[in-house]
């Protein structure tokens, strides 16, 4: 990237970039406020519910709870309560979203500007469809279903005669155990409770960034294209972790798999391949594109995912933070937008590097 350019456009956006960082210091102090306060309600309402469970137990303010709880003279003691936390969280919350939804909008036409005046050549669209098609059909994530929410959060686009690229920030919830139990608990009396202090009161107060509250089992970059070489299975590498690993030995969507034993010892120590025929594997993973695989990874510096079938090519790279949404921490640099910069280019280097058009 052009230093020029790179610099001219820091200083369209460094007082925006200012104004970002200001809007998301306000917007993380409300959360803070609005969940702590809802959180010192909620407990009190735990005790209040409690007492009613375990008579003769002591608890704090005994008094006022022995007050709270239902009479003759008093049988709405225990839905005023519930009134109350709805109005507590109707106020509280409206400082936060009025300040959360500012901060986002701010976040979002800064990186448009960003993004179209350092790739004019390329298409950037922000609230597009997810591209969960060609995510399912990158047989990627094993434990990916049909009705798991999918997220986009920007998406490039480049199209010629040769070949059509597109590259997105997306984020997937798996449906899995874990948010099923979590499901199952929210039905409870008093452990729903637990649940809503957990996830929406002590995260939220000891992050150190405003929360959207959206457990992503994957968030990071996903680029498909299209390339000309015409492959009858499909061939799938994936970083080497166990995770990994008894995902796809667990499903049930990929028994025409079998493993992939490759003779370059560096390129095993990292990655584990999956494919429907063994010699069309070693066809497409030849000597040189395992090296040029290598070399993304250290590029990139995270997990990484490829999958090649038909004439397709899919690419996943990890990133927690998102490719278009500013990192925590100070962002009233250059080097937001050196990191931005870096990571697209690369990106867009796959469709040219692996010359698999």
């Amino acid at each position: 990237m052009d230093q020029h350019l790179l610099l001219e456009t820091f200083t369209e956006v460094q007082a925006s970039l200012e104004d970002i960082q200001l809007k998301r210091k306000r917007t993380h102090f409300y959360q803070k406020i609005t969940w702590g306060i809802t959180g010192i309600y909620l407990l009190g309402m735990l005790l209040m519910m409690s007492s009613l469970y375990l008579p003769g137990t002591e608890f704090p303010l005994g008094d006022i709870l022995s007050k709270a709880q239902p009479s003759a003279s008093n049988p709405y003691a225990q839905i005023l309560p519930l009134a109350g936390l709805m109005v507590l969280i109707y106020f509280s919350t409206s400082f936060f979203i009025r300040a959360f939804q500012k901060f986002k909008t701010q976040e979002m036409k800064t990186m448009a500007s960003m993004v179209q005046k350092l790739f004019p050549n390329l298409e950037f669209t922000q609230g597009a469809s997810p591209p969960k098609k060609e995510i399912l059909s990158s047989k990627l994530f094993a434990w990916l279903k049909n009705e798991d929410p999918v997220y986009n959060f920007g998406q490039l686009r480049s199209r010629s005669r040769e070949v059509e690229f597109n590259l997105a920030d997306i984020g997937i919830i798996e449906n899995d155990l874990s948010n099923k139990a979590t499901d199952t608990v929210m039905q409870i009396p008093l452990l729903n409770l637990a649940v809503v202090m957990y996830r929406y009161v002590f995260k939220n107060l000891v992050s150190n960034k405003p929360q959207e509250n959206l457990p992503y089992s994957f968030r990071g970059m996903f680029c498909w294209l299209k390339f000309q070489k015409k492959l009858d299975g499909h061939t799938v590498v994936l970083s080497r972790n166990q995770g990994i690993k008894l995902d796809r030995w667990s499903s049930f969507k990929f028994r025409e798999e079998q493993e992939i034993y490759l003779e370059d010892p560096r390129f095993t120590e990292n990655f584990i391949v999956y494919g429907t025929d063994q010699v069309e594997a070693r066809y497409v993973l030849s000597t040189s594109l395992m090296e040029r695989i290598l070399e993304l990874k250290e590029k990139y510096d995270n997990s990484i995912y490829l999958s090649f079938q038909n004439k397709q090519l899919y690419l996943a790279v990890k990133n927690e933070n998102g490719l278009f949404s500013f990192p925590s921490g100070n962002i009233k640099n250059i080097q937001v937008l050196e990191e931005l910069t870096r990571q697209i280019e690369i990106g867009l280097e796959v469709k040219n590097s692996l010359r698999l058009h």
